[in-house]
Protein backbone atom coordinates (compact mmCIF):
# COMPACT_ATOMS: atom_id res chain seq x y z
CA UNK A 1 0.00 0.00 0.00
CA UNK A 2 2.86 2.38 0.82
CA UNK A 3 4.47 1.63 -2.51
CA UNK A 4 1.29 2.48 -4.35
CA UNK A 5 0.96 5.76 -2.45
CA UNK A 6 4.58 6.67 -3.20
CA UNK A 7 4.12 5.83 -6.87
CA UNK A 8 0.89 7.84 -7.08
CA UNK A 9 2.49 10.87 -5.44
CA UNK A 10 5.49 10.61 -7.77
CA UNK A 11 3.29 10.45 -10.86
CA UNK A 12 1.21 13.37 -9.61
CA UNK A 13 4.33 15.47 -8.97
CA UNK A 14 5.64 14.60 -12.43
CA UNK A 15 2.40 15.67 -14.10
CA UNK A 16 2.29 18.94 -12.15
CA UNK A 17 5.92 19.77 -13.02
CA UNK A 18 5.42 18.92 -16.69
CA UNK A 19 2.56 21.38 -17.01
CA UNK A 20 4.65 24.11 -15.37
CA UNK A 21 7.55 23.42 -17.73
CA UNK A 22 5.32 23.62 -20.78
CA UNK A 23 3.96 26.99 -19.66
CA UNK A 24 7.41 28.66 -19.79
CA UNK A 25 8.40 31.06 -22.56
CA UNK A 26 11.02 29.98 -25.10
CA UNK A 27 14.57 31.18 -24.53
CA UNK A 28 14.38 33.38 -27.63
CA UNK A 29 11.86 35.58 -25.82
CA UNK A 30 13.79 35.41 -22.57
CA UNK A 31 17.09 36.63 -24.01
CA UNK A 32 15.71 39.05 -26.53
CA UNK A 33 17.13 37.27 -29.57
CA UNK A 34 20.83 37.59 -28.65
CA UNK A 35 21.36 33.91 -27.89
CA UNK A 36 22.16 32.84 -31.43
CA UNK A 37 24.43 35.78 -32.19
CA UNK A 38 27.17 34.68 -29.80
CA UNK A 39 28.23 31.72 -31.96
CA UNK A 40 29.00 34.00 -34.88
CA UNK A 41 31.17 36.20 -32.68
CA UNK A 42 33.13 33.22 -31.38
CA UNK A 43 33.71 31.74 -34.83
CA UNK A 44 35.10 35.03 -36.11
CA UNK A 45 37.74 35.22 -33.40
CA UNK A 46 40.17 32.90 -35.18
CA UNK A 47 41.90 31.48 -32.10
CA UNK A 48 41.22 30.76 -28.49
CA UNK A 49 42.23 33.41 -25.97
CA UNK A 50 45.12 32.80 -23.59
CA UNK A 51 43.72 32.24 -20.10
CA UNK A 52 47.01 32.39 -18.24
CA UNK A 53 46.68 28.86 -16.91
CA UNK A 54 50.10 27.37 -16.26
CA UNK A 55 49.91 23.76 -17.40
CA UNK A 56 53.33 22.94 -15.97
CA UNK A 57 52.00 23.81 -12.51
CA UNK A 58 49.01 21.50 -12.99
CA UNK A 59 51.20 18.64 -14.20
CA UNK A 60 53.54 19.16 -11.24
CA UNK A 61 50.62 19.08 -8.81
CA UNK A 62 49.35 15.87 -10.42
CA UNK A 63 52.75 14.19 -10.13
CA UNK A 64 52.99 15.31 -6.50
CA UNK A 65 49.55 13.86 -5.69
CA UNK A 66 50.42 10.62 -7.44
CA UNK A 67 53.68 10.33 -5.51
CA UNK A 68 51.88 11.03 -2.21
CA UNK A 69 49.29 8.37 -2.97
CA UNK A 70 51.89 5.76 -3.84
CA UNK A 71 53.87 6.63 -0.71
CA UNK A 72 50.80 6.24 1.49
CA UNK A 73 50.00 2.94 -0.13
CA UNK A 74 53.53 1.64 0.47
CA UNK A 75 53.57 2.85 4.10
CA UNK A 76 50.17 1.29 4.75
CA UNK A 77 51.31 -2.02 3.33
CA UNK A 78 54.51 -2.07 5.41
CA UNK A 79 52.67 -1.69 8.74
CA UNK A 80 50.27 -4.60 8.25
Amino acid sequence: MKRLAALASGVTAYLVMASVALAQQPTQDGYGGTGGNIQGDVEGAGSLPFTGLDLLLLVGAGVLLLAAGLTLRRVGRART
